[in-house]
């Protein structure tokens, strides 16, 4: 069945065409996340247009001229949108020009938020040739809201603890998982914390509560298995302070859903087939994007779309779109990819990707079944 979203797209220079939506009363405040990949700065041309981004005299000009371009995209912001712009660095005369340093501090001043600088680590980066340089290996991620806070969905990102995600815990069966807490005993919780809160260094072990007992007190089998990390229950207690940390729980259970993922995110490229835009960021990556800033329904904008790889994101999870391309190539291939994608003849390990991002929690919350462990996300994201 076709997937019931909109999307609308637009051929021309990307911050003229901003500026036009953004006059238009139905386009203000209408887009809960702006996501994008621009041209870098010097690298190279996607076509003959002289007035394409990139190709500036200095990178000062291109600097500005990309600050200016998101400035106007604030206008079509709702009051908890944020943007995201994957953006990599350029290297002249043996320095780099810190690109996306200097364009995070020129919106800051022109009223964004600057929310979180993430490393995208290109896992199949190829080597370089050069005698005195490293390997660029990753890519900024440029995360910045509107205002102080955002619209973010961290449930449907969140990711094993270390000890499951890296085998050093077995997985337990399944009646062995304890997902959340069954009735807490706040008498007891109190009680536990006032005997540990108020231990010294010299106190003995024996005279503290075990940690069996403070799972109870807490609600937890102190023998089941915690769903995030497969530790058991009686490992996550703390008996005994180190200094004076009242701050540190004696009890700290991980979230069942899973914990805030990291900000070095391992994501490989993609290859580009025939005539496809030769500057891909892969699916996934903008698959977690969405799934993080947004939600079903809402409407997403790209200002350099190139192959539409954010509305195809877009059509596999329900979010609405509107992109914008300097070349009328681009956007005829971004219309049939994106329709592709609403009419599922979009590429199948390439969609299996994507809900590997932005469904895995879904699946897990509904059948409980450890075989949905695979849909988990990770961090080290094997991108087929």
């Amino acid at each position: 069945m076709p997937r019931q979203i909109s999307y609308g797209l637009h051929e021309g220079d990307s911050r003229s065409k901003v500026l036009r939506l953004a006059r238009q009363p139905a386009e203000k405040r209408k887009y809960r996340l702006i996501v994008t990949s621009p041209p870098y700065f010097g690298h190279r041309h996607y076509g003959k247009h002289e007035g394409e981004l990139g190709r500036e005299k200095t990178d000062a000009e291109f600097i500005r001229n990309l600050a200016d371009t998101f400035s106007a995209c604030r206008e079509l912001l709702t009051e908890d949108g944020s943007i995201w712009i994957v953006i990599g660095d350029t290297r002249r005369n043996m320095h780099k020009l810190m690109v996306p340093h200097r364009l995070a501090i020129e919106l800051v001043n022109k009223g964004y938020t600057f929310r979180e600088d993430i490393i995208w680590y290109k896992k199949n980066n190829i080597a370089s040739s050069a005698k005195a340089n490293f390997t660029q290996a990753y890519e900024y991620i440029l995360f910045l809201s509107k205002n102080e806070k955002s619209f973010t969905n961290l449930d449907e990102i969140r990711v094993q603890g270390n000890e499951a995600r890296e085998g050093r815990n077995k997985t337990p069966p399944v009646h062995l998982l304890q997902h959340r807490s069954v009735n807490p005993d706040k008498g007891e919780i109190a009680r536990l914390q006032k005997i540990i809160h108020g231990a010294k260094p010299n106190t003995p072990f024996s005279a503290l509560p075990s940690t069996s007992e403070i799972s109870r007190a807490y609600g937890y089998d102190p023998e089941k298995h915690c769903p995030t990390c497969y530790r058991k229950f009686k490992r996550h207690a703390t008996r005994k302070r180190v200094g004076d940390h009242k701050h540190y729980p004696i009890f700290a259970v991980c979230n069942p859903s899973g914990k805030n993922p990291g900000n070095v995110w391992e994501i490989s490229t993609k290859a580009h087939y025939g005539n496809e835009h030769f500057a891909i960021f892969p699916e996934d990556l903008v698959a977690r994007i969405i799934s993080f800033a947004s939600q079903k329904g809402d409407w997403v904008l790209d200002p350099f779309m190139g192959r539409g790889t954010t509305g195809i994101v877009c059509a596999l999870t329900g979010r609405n779109f509107t992109g914008i391309d300097l070349y009328s190539e681009n956007v005829r291939n971004a219309d049939q990819n994106i329709s592709d994608a609403i009419h599922g003849r979009y590429d199948k390990k390439l969609v299996e990707d994507v809900n590997r991002q932005a469904e895995y929690m879904k699946l897990a919350q509904n059948s409980g079944d450890q075989s949905l462990q695979s849909f988990l996300l990770s961090e080290r994201v094997v991108s087929r």
